[in-house]
Protein backbone atom coordinates (compact mmCIF):
# COMPACT_ATOMS: atom_id res chain seq x y z
CA UNK A 1 0.00 0.00 0.00
CA UNK A 2 0.97 3.62 -1.05
CA UNK A 3 2.66 5.38 2.03
CA UNK A 4 5.70 6.64 2.79
CA UNK A 5 6.85 9.42 0.53
CA UNK A 6 4.18 9.30 -1.84
CA UNK A 7 2.19 11.85 0.54
CA UNK A 8 4.28 14.59 1.11
CA UNK A 9 2.44 17.14 -1.67
CA UNK A 10 2.85 20.92 -1.66
CA UNK A 11 1.39 21.30 1.90
CA UNK A 12 4.31 22.08 4.30
CA UNK A 13 4.51 18.35 5.49
CA UNK A 14 1.56 18.34 7.04
CA UNK A 15 1.19 14.70 7.11
CA UNK A 16 3.67 12.26 5.08
CA UNK A 17 2.02 8.57 5.10
CA UNK A 18 -1.15 9.77 7.38
CA UNK A 19 0.79 8.85 10.45
CA UNK A 20 0.76 11.59 13.01
CA UNK A 21 -0.13 11.30 16.52
CA UNK A 22 -1.74 8.02 17.79
CA UNK A 23 -3.77 6.24 15.22
CA UNK A 24 -7.58 6.48 15.46
CA UNK A 25 -9.41 2.38 14.99
CA UNK A 26 -6.07 1.51 13.93
CA UNK A 27 -5.08 -2.11 14.27
CA UNK A 28 -4.65 -4.70 17.43
CA UNK A 29 -7.05 -5.23 20.37
CA UNK A 30 -9.02 -1.79 20.96
CA UNK A 31 -8.23 -0.47 24.14
CA UNK A 32 -11.09 -1.83 26.99
CA UNK A 33 -12.10 -4.36 23.95
CA UNK A 34 -14.61 -5.86 23.24
CA UNK A 35 -14.05 -9.35 25.74
CA UNK A 36 -11.69 -10.65 23.55
CA UNK A 37 -13.42 -9.89 19.95
CA UNK A 38 -11.84 -8.31 16.99
CA UNK A 39 -12.09 -4.28 17.26
CA UNK A 40 -15.31 -3.33 15.66
CA UNK A 41 -16.62 -0.10 13.75
CA UNK A 42 -16.97 2.25 16.42
CA UNK A 43 -20.61 3.10 15.89
CA UNK A 44 -21.53 6.58 15.91
CA UNK A 45 -22.92 7.39 19.51
CA UNK A 46 -22.94 11.24 19.84
CA UNK A 47 -26.40 12.06 21.33
CA UNK A 48 -26.57 15.78 19.98
CA UNK A 49 -25.09 17.62 16.87
CA UNK A 50 -21.26 17.63 16.64
CA UNK A 51 -19.79 20.73 17.82
CA UNK A 52 -18.15 22.80 15.41
CA UNK A 53 -14.01 22.82 15.91
CA UNK A 54 -13.85 19.54 17.23
CA UNK A 55 -12.55 16.66 14.96
CA UNK A 56 -15.54 14.80 14.90
CA UNK A 57 -17.13 18.13 13.18
CA UNK A 58 -14.75 18.34 10.59
CA UNK A 59 -15.04 14.53 9.73
CA UNK A 60 -18.37 14.94 9.22
CA UNK A 61 -18.19 17.98 7.43
CA UNK A 62 -16.25 15.86 5.05
CA UNK A 63 -18.30 12.65 4.99
CA UNK A 64 -21.53 14.97 4.71
CA UNK A 65 -19.48 16.56 1.40
CA UNK A 66 -18.61 13.37 -0.30
CA UNK A 67 -22.39 12.15 0.35
CA UNK A 68 -23.44 15.54 -1.09
CA UNK A 69 -22.21 14.30 -4.85
CA UNK A 70 -20.04 12.19 -7.10
CA UNK A 71 -18.14 15.35 -8.01
CA UNK A 72 -17.51 16.19 -4.23
CA UNK A 73 -16.64 12.29 -3.26
CA UNK A 74 -13.85 12.43 -6.26
CA UNK A 75 -12.24 15.47 -5.19
CA UNK A 76 -11.61 14.47 -1.64
CA UNK A 77 -10.41 11.15 -3.53
CA UNK A 78 -7.74 12.97 -5.48
CA UNK A 79 -6.97 14.89 -2.20
CA UNK A 80 -6.58 12.11 -0.52
CA UNK A 81 -5.11 9.82 -2.72
CA UNK A 82 -2.41 12.88 -3.88
CA UNK A 83 -1.57 14.40 -0.38
CA UNK A 84 -3.13 12.21 2.07
CA UNK A 85 -1.18 8.27 1.44
CA UNK A 86 -4.43 7.28 -0.51
CA UNK A 87 -6.45 7.14 3.27
CA UNK A 88 -9.71 7.66 1.73
CA UNK A 89 -11.52 7.91 5.36
CA UNK A 90 -11.57 11.33 7.13
CA UNK A 91 -11.80 9.34 10.46
CA UNK A 92 -8.10 8.37 10.23
CA UNK A 93 -6.40 12.23 9.49
CA UNK A 94 -5.90 14.89 11.98
CA UNK A 95 -8.08 17.16 12.68
CA UNK A 96 -5.53 20.01 11.37
CA UNK A 97 -5.54 17.88 8.19
CA UNK A 98 -9.09 17.91 7.58
CA UNK A 99 -9.58 21.95 8.78
CA UNK A 100 -7.24 22.34 5.55
CA UNK A 101 -9.51 20.11 3.06
CA UNK A 102 -12.43 22.55 4.51
CA UNK A 103 -11.03 25.80 4.12
CA UNK A 104 -9.44 25.17 0.71
CA UNK A 105 -12.38 23.84 -1.12
CA UNK A 106 -15.18 25.99 1.17
CA UNK A 107 -17.23 23.40 2.34
CA UNK A 108 -20.13 23.77 3.88
CA UNK A 109 -20.80 23.23 7.68
CA UNK A 110 -22.31 19.46 8.10
CA UNK A 111 -26.29 19.23 8.55
CA UNK A 112 -27.02 20.14 11.67
CA UNK A 113 -28.68 16.76 12.40
CA UNK A 114 -25.34 15.02 11.39
CA UNK A 115 -24.01 13.80 14.98
CA UNK A 116 -27.34 12.53 16.09
CA UNK A 117 -27.77 8.80 15.47
CA UNK A 118 -31.15 8.42 13.36
CA UNK A 119 -33.76 7.07 15.83
CA UNK A 120 -33.31 3.57 15.61
CA UNK A 121 -36.67 3.26 13.51
CA UNK A 122 -39.10 3.44 16.07
CA UNK A 123 -41.10 0.06 16.24
CA UNK A 124 -44.55 1.19 13.82
CA UNK A 125 -47.05 -0.86 16.41
CA UNK A 126 -49.11 -1.14 13.07
CA UNK A 127 -46.05 -3.13 11.76
CA UNK A 128 -45.03 -5.18 13.65
CA UNK A 129 -48.03 -8.08 13.14
CA UNK A 130 -47.15 -7.41 9.38
CA UNK A 131 -43.71 -8.57 10.37
CA UNK A 132 -44.65 -11.18 12.18
CA UNK A 133 -46.87 -12.67 9.80
CA UNK A 134 -44.44 -12.46 6.84
CA UNK A 135 -42.05 -14.54 9.54
CA UNK A 136 -44.23 -16.94 9.74
CA UNK A 137 -45.00 -17.62 6.56
CA UNK A 138 -41.15 -17.63 5.99
CA UNK A 139 -41.11 -20.70 7.87
CA UNK A 140 -43.42 -22.67 6.11
CA UNK A 141 -41.08 -23.66 3.46
CA UNK A 142 -38.09 -23.32 1.40
CA UNK A 143 -40.82 -22.26 -1.42
CA UNK A 144 -42.46 -19.24 0.60
CA UNK A 145 -38.88 -17.96 1.93
CA UNK A 146 -37.57 -17.34 -1.58
CA UNK A 147 -41.17 -15.99 -2.74
CA UNK A 148 -39.53 -13.45 0.26
CA UNK A 149 -36.33 -12.95 -1.16
CA UNK A 150 -37.15 -12.78 -4.54
CA UNK A 151 -39.83 -10.52 -4.16
CA UNK A 152 -37.68 -8.16 -1.50
CA UNK A 153 -35.13 -7.95 -3.03
CA UNK A 154 -31.31 -8.31 -0.90
CA UNK A 155 -32.55 -6.30 1.90
CA UNK A 156 -34.76 -9.39 3.60
CA UNK A 157 -35.77 -8.43 7.47
CA UNK A 158 -39.24 -7.58 7.12
CA UNK A 159 -38.49 -5.30 9.57
CA UNK A 160 -36.62 -3.26 7.44
CA UNK A 161 -39.53 -2.45 4.94
CA UNK A 162 -42.43 -0.57 5.64
CA UNK A 163 -45.83 -1.41 5.80
CA UNK A 164 -47.10 -0.62 2.71
CA UNK A 165 -43.94 -3.08 1.29
CA UNK A 166 -45.22 -5.43 3.93
CA UNK A 167 -48.84 -5.72 2.75
CA UNK A 168 -48.36 -5.34 -0.96
CA UNK A 169 -46.46 -8.73 -0.26
CA UNK A 170 -49.21 -10.31 1.88
CA UNK A 171 -51.57 -9.29 -0.27
CA UNK A 172 -49.85 -10.63 -3.50
CA UNK A 173 -48.84 -14.06 -1.92
CA UNK A 174 -52.00 -14.20 -0.17
CA UNK A 175 -50.27 -15.10 3.07
CA UNK A 176 -52.54 -15.76 6.25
Amino acid sequence: GGFGGAAAGGFGGAMVGGFGGPTVGGFGPAPGGFGGQPPMKKMRTATGPVMPGTKEYLVAQVKSYQSSGEEQKGLWGQYADLYLGGIRDPAKHEAGTLQEFCVNHHLPPPPSDWGSVAAPLMPDPSKEPLVQKIKAYMKVSPEHREAWQSFIGPTRDPARHDSAKLLEFITTYSVQ
